[in-house]
């Protein structure tokens, strides 16, 4: 029995190139395909911050366009309830329709950043332009609030050379968010596809990207309390987009 499997042995000699050759490919498409999956989540610029790079897990909830009468107040009752943080981006001219929600969030330990004053388009607009719009809604952000805010997510995620400038001349970071977890709610495309697109592909210092305002936000209210439970039984931990920033 021995000699006839030391003869089938040899009988595959010749081919220990090949098969050398077809694991070392194994190999190589699996590693290139975990660093492509991280690449995926987001750019390389330092001046933006699409996720972080941390082994703790935590993860940044965002929403942007509020306050927002109809649904901002929900959204907040909710984190509250699953002892949850968030980061609202606020627009200047939705601070001023409704500064009661804003002070709200501050005082439920949320973090606010800067979405504009007039939800511009900034790569569309001239420096000047763009930094009068920024400084304006940060001076609305801390008439009613008190706080200057140190964070900029632009409107419809587009940046340039002339909104990177604009960002550092108001002392603004730039954050979007993790390119895996883009709910895409502003669509309404239904509570099991927001849920979805959240829980599919979070890992660990991911961002994810809500909407609070502009329309109805009924499906981002009941999908909202789904990824909460969910992520906190795998033992996630929610934080603010600068409490992640600080655990790279």
């Amino acid at each position: 029995m021995t000699g006839f499997f030391t003869v089938s042995i040899r009988r595959y000699y010749p081919y220990w190139k090949l098969v050398l050759a077809v694991l070392l490919f194994i190999v190589g498409m699996i590693e290139w395909h975990q660093s492509e999956a991280v690449s995926l989540r987001g750019g390389t610029n330092p001046q933006i911050t699409w996720y972080v790079k941390t082994t703790h897990k935590v993860v940044a909830l965002t929403f942007d366009d509020g306050p927002w009468k109809s649904s901002t107040p929900k959204i907040l009752h909710i984190l509250k309830t699953h002892h949850a943080v968030a980061t609202f981006f606020v627009i200047g001219q939705q601070v001023l329709r409704n500064p009661q929600i804003v002070q709200q969030e501050i005082h439920d330990k949320m973090e606010v950043g800067n979405h504009t004053y007039s939800h511009i388009n900034l790569a569309r607009h001239s420096l000047s332009e763009d930094v009068a719009d920024l400084k304006k809604a940060n001076e609305t952000i801390k008439k009613v609030t008190g706080i200057t805010p140190t964070l900029l997510r632009t409107p419809y995620g587009t940046y340039n050379k002339v909104v990177l400038q604009a960002a550092q001349m108001t002392h603004l970071h730039i954050v979007m968010w993790s390119w895996t977890e883009d709910t895409r709610d502003w669509s309404n495309p239904g509570v099991e596809t927001i849920v979805s697109r959240v829980l599919s592909h979070i890992q660990p210092g991911d961002i994810v990207l809500f909407h609070d305002g502009g329309s109805n936000r009924r499906q981002t209210i009941e999908a909202l309390p789904i990824i909460l439970k969910d992520l906190t039984l795998r033992g996630y931990r929610f934080v603010t987009v600068s409490q992640l920033m600080k655990m790279q």
